[in-house]
Order: C-alpha cells, then sequence, then structure tokens
C-alpha cells in the first residue's frame, strides 16, 4: 500500500508540473518535475519503497515511450533508417564499451562488469528528453526525425548491454551469441507488438 500511494503521489506530481507549465512555459518540464521531487522528498515521508523494475517500466515508461511512438512520423523514420540504425545500435553498443573501460579506470575497486552495467544505463538517449527538447530549442526536420528514431530504438540495444553486464556481474560469465539473439529478439518482439496496436 505505502508504494502504490507514493505512485499516485507522484502521478500527482507529474500532473502538477504540467500545470504548472503552463504558467511559466520558460521553464522546461523536466526542471520542475526535478524540483517538484526535491519537495517530496524533503516534506514528506516516501524518502524509500520498494518499487520492481518491471512495474516502473509498466506504469511509466510504457505510456511515455508509447505516445512518443505514435506520434512520430514514421515515412520519415524509414527514410532515415541508415542513421538510426547506426545511432541507436552501433553507437550505443560502442558508448557502452569505451565508457565502461573508462569508469572501471576512473573507479579501479569497480568491476568491469559493473562498470559496463553503469554505461549501459547511461548510454541510451531518451525519446522524452528529445521531445521537451525540440519544444524550446530549433531542430531541423530531418536531425529531429533521426533523433526521435534513435530514441525510440535504442532502449533495445541499452537494455541488452544492461542485462548482460548485470549478468556477467552476478555470474562472471558473458555470452556475446546470448546476447545477440535477445537483442534481436527483444527488437523482434517491439515491432510485432507495435504492429499488432496499430
Amino acid at each position: 500500500m505505502h508504494a502504490f500511494e507514493a505512485v499516485l503521489l507522484m502521478l500527482g506530481m507529474v500532473l502538477l508540473s504540467n500545470v504548472l507549465n503552463r504558467f511559466i512555459p520558460q521553464i522546461a518540464i523536466p526542471l520542475i518535475q526535478v524540483v517538484l521531487g526535491m519537495m517530496l522528498s524533503i516534506f514528506t515521508t516516501f524518502d524509500y519503497f520498494d518499487l520492481s523494475s518491471e512495474f516502473f517500466m509498466l506504469l511509466f515508461l510504457a505510456p511515455l515511450l508509447f505516445n512518443d511512438g505514435v506520434n512520430v512520423d514514421k515515412k520519415a523514420l524509414w527514410r532515415e533508417k541508415k542513421a538510426i540504425f547506426t545511432l541507436s545500435i552501433v553507437l550505443v553498443f560502442v558508448t557502452v564499451g569505451l565508457l565502461g573501460e573508462f569508469i572501471h579506470w576512473l573507479i579501479p575497486a569497480m568491476p568491469i562488469a559493473g562498470s559496463f552495467a553503469l554505461a549501459a544505463a547511461l548510454a541510451p538517449t531518451d525519446a522524452v528528453a528529445v521531445s521537451a527538447l525540440a519544444e524550446k530549442v530549433k531542430i531541423p526536420h530531418k536531425m529531429m526525425h533521426t533523433l526521435e528514431g534513435e530514441s525510440l530504438i535504442n532502449d533495445a540495444s541499452g537494455l541488452v548491454s544492461f542485462q548482460f553486464a548485470v549478468a556477467a556481474l552476478l555470474t562472471g560469465t558473458f555470452s556475446i551469441v546470448q546476447a545477440g539473439i535477445s537483442f534481436v529478439l527483444i527488437s523482434l518482439g517491439g515491432v510485432l507488438v507495435g504492429e499488432l496496436i496499430s
């Protein structure tokens, strides 16, 4: 029940942040939400509660990504498929590799698999952040379509990287073949579910 109340309170803060943004449009919604989150942690007792990652993804991430996916220009995404593929898959894996090595060099006490897990959590860009940025900054249409497509697709590569980095951290083993198969299944599953819904 404690987690349910906290979720309701957070959803109320999201609603309040949108209302406040109507009155003060100069301040980006994410900044308003950060301030409201700080106020929640200071003035309430909701300093800690258990919330499973699956429940969090279902409650918060899925609706946000679905909303961005519905509003995106599909034909423009297909035209920019080469750039989107390069940014959302190749660049994410390269970023995870380089950033993981850098984090391990920076903090030698952290296991290499833990460094890669942290890098995988940081590597993918956020689709919602791209949309929020586009509202404040004028971005060329071609670049905007590329950024939108990349931010929607790169979650699969980021999740696979994170999943196998954590598995390597816990078990001490890593399989590139299993990681590749998992990535293909996640990607095809997302496409299939999207086609069924639309």
